[in-house]
């Protein structure tokens, strides 16, 4: 059974830990002890829009909604993964076991759009790894379609992923982290020039990371190793290499919890893990980089970046599946097998950018092009002899059922995904307070599967934004981006549907305030996605045969606002609200109703850290806030509902020098039951975290 944690570990949050370090008015770090100045990253602000918009340099400039979350917070908030960090942003619905992995939805859509470096990349797709954080210098996101630079994908964000570059300084961190269910972590980061000069210069950063979860028999154990070098070839000129190994074995908790038949909750604990001890789930990931960039003398710059990946996954499960009978409490029995996946992707992305002179003022414009392949194959193999056993989900032993043996694995063979296109953007400043930003791109994609084939040709996805300042802090801006997403359905004449259209509509407010430090944004947004297949009328479905047209169409619609930044210089703050409301427009069943349900009308995000006013500054304190409204799934004509609820997160803190400080951090203080996702009657509904607390020792050098 997994270790409680009593209530004194939300008083011990508020007696020991370390001040999240602060930026300076010269960029450098302050934390009240005389004398004593540690490098630090750069305020969110002068770190926007490198790689998700590049022709605007901050966070202001930029006429869409655009999240930062660099280093600093992550290791505040004490954020290890992907699936942390974005159960931290702006109004982001987390939800585990998706298609084997964890799926994230924004503003109702998957995201399913995610660059490394500004490079496409294959991630979230079918039993895609974790994501350790360790190794990335920031997370980006950009809210709403942005198909300019990605291509394909749902209107919901782009995500990128920055990785870390060496420093010119040497430089070097380690931590050592335990808490909750016998989690243990270490990481270590080292990185600086390799000869006098400076112009050879590596970094290396490892973690590992063992831990069980608050439900029992599940463990995971997760090594990332990451390596990187440039070399300055000549003055503005500089080549890097890349490369990157994670692998992790873990049981998993394939089954969730399930429902009554009549859709009440059981209230089984939250440590009930209704899967067998022997399942497993293996991944090996090893991805390589490459770059070249170079810097003019007239103020361009072009950039070219490759990014390979090989990927393969080993899962065997036997987990619990049906709703319980009330009355009996039959229904779930074992269900599983064993699958094999294995991913490659190579993708590459080359642009130029700079500034021209037209009617005595000064532009921007970016011209590049990027191209993804994918093969992804999965193989299926049977358990011999099949399991056919009912499963008590209240006396269930994992232990009590042997493994079975597995017939020999089967695939129908590998699906090769093919995109590229061509983009280009000007950002005109038709006068010294209002600019104007047009781009657009074109698109080819194909797909080839063992059974099917899909492509579409020069399909052109435009862009467009105004951005006027109101005074040097506060700007307001409108814009329109849109994307597109394939389809493989067939209509009726035996063509493929053409693809959907995902258009994004934004208009709102942005400031920068204190000298920049402190951002601050409100956005009205609505998504139209159209073209969705439904099935064609004409031609009612024989079975599971059915043919379709491309007329349906949804919409979401909503408001967010954000603050995030320092204060003074003591205080950091990082603040979100979304309203978002979702609705079918056309569509033969579900016309009128909401098309996301699952997603809470609002989200609420807050956390605040504050380092304390005497002595000298080496005491910190840190609160957060995660809330949100109700949220509903309809399933076997029952609706299955999740109140509202808000989570209490602490950190406190001790520096004990310069260099070396110690952290506690406390979730879910007051120890809410609820479930961070809703599935079904049968299975995959999952509780959200109780109250956990980690301790983390760091030390540079």
């Amino acid at each position: 059974m997994p270790r409680r944690r009593g209530a004194a570990i939300a008083t011990a949050a508020l007696l020991a830990a370390p001040a999240w370090a602060q930026d300076g008015e010269d960029g450098r770090v302050d934390a009240q002890l005389p004398a004593v100045k540690v490098s630090a990253s750069a305020p969110a602000s002068d770190l926007a829009g490198a790689s998700l918009n590049r022709l605007t340099p901050t966070l202001r400039e930029t006429p869409q909604s655009l999240t930062v979350i660099d280093q600093q917070r992550m290791a505040a908030q004490n954020l290890r993964s992907l699936d942390d960090v974005m159960q931290q942003a702006p109004g982001v619905t987390v939800q585990p076991y998706q298609q084997l992995t964890t799926a994230y939805y924004v503003r109702g859509f998957k995201v399913d759009s995610f660059q490394q470096d500004g490079v496409p990349v294959l991630l979230g797709s079918t039993a895609s790894p974790p994501q350790d954080m360790a190794m990335y210098e920031r997370v980006e996101m950009l809210r709403g379609a942005s198909g300019l630079l990605g291509g394909t994908g749902n209107p919901a964000a782009t995500v990128n992923l920055v990785p870390k570059r060496p420093q010119r300084a040497f430089a070097g961190e380690a931590a050592l982290a335990a808490g909750s269910w016998n989690r243990y972590r270490g990481e270590l980061d080292l990185g600086g020039p390799l000869n006098a000069s400076g112009s050879v210069r590596a970094r290396m950063v490892a973690t590992y990371d063992d831990r069980a979860f608050f439900y029992d028999v599940a463990d995971q154990r997760a090594a990332n190793l990451y390596g990187i070098a440039e070399l300055d070839l000549a003055p503005g000129t500089t080549a890097s290499l890349g490369l990157q190994h994670q692998r992790i074995r873990s049981t998993p908790n394939m089954a969730g919890v399930p429902f009554s038949t009549t859709g009440q909750d059981l209230g089984l604990p939250r440590s009930k893990f209704l899967d067998t001890a022997w399942g497993r789930f293996d991944w090996d990931t090893t991805r390589v980089t490459a770059g070249l960039e170079h810097h003019f003398g007239n103020g361009w710059e072009a950039r070219v970046a490759f990014n390979h990946l090989t990927s393969s996954a080993d899962m065997r499960y036997a987990a619990s599946n049906g709703a319980v009978n009330p009355a009996t409490g039959a229904g779930p029995r074992l269900m599983g097998g064993a699958y094999q996946f294995d991913n490659d992707q190579n993708s590459v992305d080359a642009y130029a950018k700079g500034q021209f002179g037209l009617l005595g003022r000064q532009h921007d414009a970016m011209v590049g092009l990027n191209f993804q392949q994918t093969d992804a194959r999965q193989a299926a193999a049977s358990f011999v002899p099949p399991l056919a056993v009912p499963v008590n989900v209240w006396a269930w032993n994992p232990y009590g059922v042997a493994e079975p043996g597995t017939s020999a694995f089967a695939s129908p063979g590998s699906t090769r995904t093919t995109q590229g296109g061509l983009y280009g953007m000007v950002r005109l400043s038709l006068t010294d307070r209002l600019k104007l930003l047009a781009g657009a791109r074109v698109t080819r994609w194909k797909q080839r599967a063992p059974t099917s084939s899909a492509d579409f040709d020069a399909r052109v996805t435009p862009y467009g934004g105004l951005v006027f300042d109101l005074t040097p802090q506060w700007a307001v801006y409108a814009s329109t981006s849109q994307i597109l997403q394939p389809q493989t359905q067939l209509t009726a004449s035996g063509d493929t549907l053409a693809p959907i259209k995902g258009r994004n509509d934004e208009a709102g407010i942005k400031g920068e305030l204190a000298d920049g430090r402190l951002n601050v944004s409100a956005a009205l947004f609505r998504i139209r996605q159209s073209n969705r297949a439904i099935a064609d009328p004409a031609y009612p479905c024989a079975g599971s045969a059915c043919y379709y047209i491309a007329d349906g169409e949804v919409e979401s619609r909503g408001f967010e606002t954000e603050v995030s930044g320092r204060i003074g210089a003591s205080l950091n703050l990082s603040a979100s609200y979304t309203f978002n409301t979702t609705e079918y427009l056309r569509d033969a069943t579900a016309q009128g109703q909401a098309f996301a349900s699952f997603v809470p009308r609002h989200i609420a995000r807050l956390w605040a850290d504050y380092i304390l006013p005497f002595d000298e500054g080496r005491w910190s304190v840190g609160a957060g806030v995660q809330a949100q409204s109700a949220y509903t799934v309809k399933t076997g004509g029952v609706t299955l509902r999740q109140g509202g609820y808000a989570l209490l997160n602490l950190r406190a803190g001790y520096r004990f020098s310069p260099k070396t400080s110690l952290a506690l951090n406390v979730g879910n203080v007051f120890d809410r039951r609820y479930y961070q996702s809703l599935s079904s009657l049968a299975w995959n509904n999952r509780y959200g975290e109780p109250l956990s607390a980690m301790l983390t020792l760091r030390t540079r050098f």
